[in-house]
């Protein structure tokens, strides 16, 4: 991947007012350099595939992560949704008896 190429990239980006990091645009097209054409003009579906990219990057959902990593991810996200679970039912609880609503 050349150089211009990358400045290209963050040009364009940037001329959206997009503030990104240019180590991130690096390591996006390092992992999609298998179905990028790098001879290709720059457009707008590139900003988009860049987001997506960002969008499920560190997530379950990463393309080109193993099982583990995977299941690890998971597991750490349900962990976070029971304890977004248990603090709602806290703020519930609390908001009835505000409301002086009993509990069923």
């Amino acid at each position: 991947m050349s150089a211009s190429r990358l400045e290209k990239i963050i040009q364009f980006f940037r001329s959206y007012g997009i503030k990104i990091d240019e180590k991130l645009i690096e390591e996006w097209l390092e992992a999609t350099s298998n179905t990028r054409a790098f001879e290709s003009p720059v457009c707008e579906d590139d900003l988009y595939e860049f987001n997506e990219w960002c969008r499920w990057k560190g997530t379950a959902y990463e393309e080109g992560i193993d099982d583990q990593t995977k299941i690890a991810r998971l597991l750490d996200e349900i962990k976070d949704l029971r304890n977004e679970i248990s603090t709602l039912k806290k703020e519930k609880g609390t908001l009835e008896d505000k409301l002086g609503i009993a509990p069923f």
